[in-house]
């Protein structure tokens, strides 16, 4: 999903400290938040409001040790995919199971895949069936030996 045609929305400091807060534990009610922040429930309900409507918080969610659920085993697969079927294919690997994001690149590759799997077995399948897709040109996978930092939020 590309966000270079959208426009960036303007925020002020309350609007950032409820992001922040958020992003350290979405299930943080307003109402403490407004205690917190000395800003009324009411005020960062709109804000919240406003932030979805303008996309910048597209959902709410818990942060998953998937190691914990036997998914013990992460790969980085690089794709290059025939140029007039791109977003096609990006589409139908953003859909697989085991995919936890896609990215379009730029350079030798043209698609970074990363996913999770529970053993190598399914790891080969899954190439194996991804390497049956005639968009596919050739692919590079690397296996995470060690996850050093994996966590979606950055600092705002």
């Amino acid at each position: 999903m590309s966000t270079n045609n959208k426009r960036n929305v303007d925020m002020d400091t309350v609007d950032r400290k409820l992001l922040i807060e958020l992003l350290r534990d979405a299930r943080t009610s307003l109402r403490r938040l407004s205690e917190e922040m000395n800003v009324s429930p009411a005020t960062l309900h709109n804000r919240l409001t406003r932030l979805v409507q303008e996309g910048i918080v597209r959902g709410f969610t818990a942060l998953v040790d998937y190691t914990k659920l036997g998914y013990s085993l992460s790969a980085v697969i690089m794709a290059k995919v025939d140029g007039k079927h791109l977003t096609e294919f990006e589409r139908e690997i953003a859909s697989s199971d085991n995919v936890v994001a896609v990215y379009d690149v730029v350079g030798e590759y043209d698609v970074v895949i990363i996913s999770k799997f529970k053993n190598v077995e399914d790891l080969d399948a899954f190439l194996k069936q991804l390497l049956k897709n005639p968009k596919i040109e050739r692919t590079y996978t690397s296996i995470v030996l060690n996850v050093v930092k994996e966590d979606p939020r950055i600092k705002i």
